[in-house]
């Protein structure tokens, strides 16, 4: 038996889409190459919480995505989709409202069909409204009861602020307040044709783009519905330390973290790098420290989640109450080693490669691909930047790696957040 030779990962390039434009301008971006007769279609709109008229507005207006129209109730509309083995959903980030479509390709014109009208015919009905409160509330409240649930609320509202989009807490007077006025204003502001981007992957020809140019390439905008227009959010950051102290429990929720920067920072790859060692990955040092020889948890990671508007740096983990300052303290020496000691080159290959290969993985086929280049986008930063990110984490060394942490990785600028 021959072992396959092992060979170190060269020039990662991701390939170029196929751009494409509908007749009513909406710019489309493909990736073609499956075996199988399947096609994902996505409209992404420049929406989301940044432009919601009121909170928690987008998430429900995806939530409803198939709540019903004037001819069609929410259960024969759910049904019709499920005929044709298609899937239709939508969800709310915080930069982005998402429509998405999956369906075999003989089925894509009566998809299409159905699609069309989640876009343009739903009416957001009062019992649809009030079902969904009522299922959001309980979850709610079932969500309360889970400390890490509670940490990650406390945390985001403490580094953003209580009424920023990326830190607001939801809450039942927010499910309460949700109108099917409210529904119908994000409706006509944010989902047409003039706010949305299109991205396919799949197996497609000239047949799939006649049918997407048919349905989604006729869809018109009416010229006197509003539009929406740029917002600014204040950062308001709140207390440094919050401990949230909950009866009858025996562990503790660990949030550690701070506001940081998104793709387009000269910083973000050689940051990557030093996240993947400190603790990004099961080979991590925080990894190793607090779960393998301590054995305080049963996981903990740290990782960079870039945003539009910047990016949000965290440690997160769970431990008994009794080894909670022994957890923290590990946590925060670790911080400190990378700050004083430079990390060995064998530590440094080990998560270059396994960061490379990370990489590698997501050009592999066309769906891996539109997601990379799609989170791009919504970024705004150029899909080529993937091979300048691939390029630095093979150059960084110790010493940037050093200066990274020093920079970046500073106690005092750090928000604690513990519940338990």
């Amino acid at each position: 038996m021959h072992l396959p030779t092992i060979h170190a990962i060269d020039k990662i390039v991701f390939p170029d889409p196929e751009e494409i434009r509908l007749g009513n301008a909406i710019p489309v971006f493909g990736f073609n190459g499956t075996k199988n007769d399947i096609l994902r279609i996505e409209l992404v709109f420049n929406s989301g919480r940044w432009t919601e008229p009121a909170k928690l507005t987008a998430d429900f207006a995806a939530r409803l995505i198939k709540s019903g129209t004037a001819e069609m109730d929410a259960f024969t509309l759910s049904e019709q989709i499920d005929f044709y083995g298609s899937t239709i959903k939508a969800s709310a980030g915080y930069n982005t409202f998402t429509v998405s479509m999956y369906c075999m390709n003989r089925f894509l014109e009566p998809s299409l069909e159905l699609l069309m009208k989640c876009l343009t015919e739903i009416i957001f009905p009062e019992k649809e409204i009030s079902l969904i409160q009522k299922n959001a509330i309980s979850k709610l409240r079932v969500s309360q009861e889970k400390n890490d649930y509670l940490a990650d609320v406390a945390f985001k509202n403490a580094v953003y602020g209580k009424d920023h989009p990326y830190g607001y807490e939801t809450t039942e007077e927010a499910i309460k307040n949700i109108r099917q006025d409210l529904l119908q204003k994000f409706y006509q502001t944010d989902i047409h044709p003039k706010n949305c981007t299109l991205f396919i992957a799949g197996k497609y020809a000239d047949h799939e783009l006649s049918l997407i140019e048919q349905y989604l390439g006729k869809w018109k905008h009416s010229t006197d519905i509003e539009t929406i227009t740029s917002k600014d959010f204040l950062v308001t950051p709140g207390e440094k330390k919050i401990r949230i102290v909950k009866d009858k429990s025996v562990q503790a929720s660990i949030i550690i973290g701070k506001q940081l920067f998104n793709k387009h920072h000269q910083d973000f790859a050689p940051f990557l790098l030093l996240n993947t060692i400190f603790g990004g990955y099961f080979g991590s040092r925080l990894m190793g420290n607090i779960r393998e020889e301590k054995g305080l948890t049963y996981g903990i990671y740290s990782g960079l989640a870039t945003l539009k508007h910047g990016g949000i740096f965290s440690i997160q983990t769970d431990t008994n109450l009794d080894t909670l300052d022994l957890c923290l303290e590990e946590i925060y020496k670790e911080i400190d080693r990378l700050h004083q000691t430079l990390i060995p080159e064998k530590e440094i290959t080990l998560a270059r490669n396994y960061l490379l290969g990370k990489f590698l993985s997501r050009t592999d086929g066309p769906f891996n691909q539109v997601e990379v280049f799609k989170g791009y986008f919504i970024e705004g930063v150029n899909i080529h930047k993937f091979e300048e990110i691939e390029e630095t984490i093979k150059q960084t060394d110790a010493v940037t790696l050093q200066q990274m942490a020093q920079t970046y990785l500073q106690r005092e600028s750090m928000f604690e957040t513990i519940v338990g």
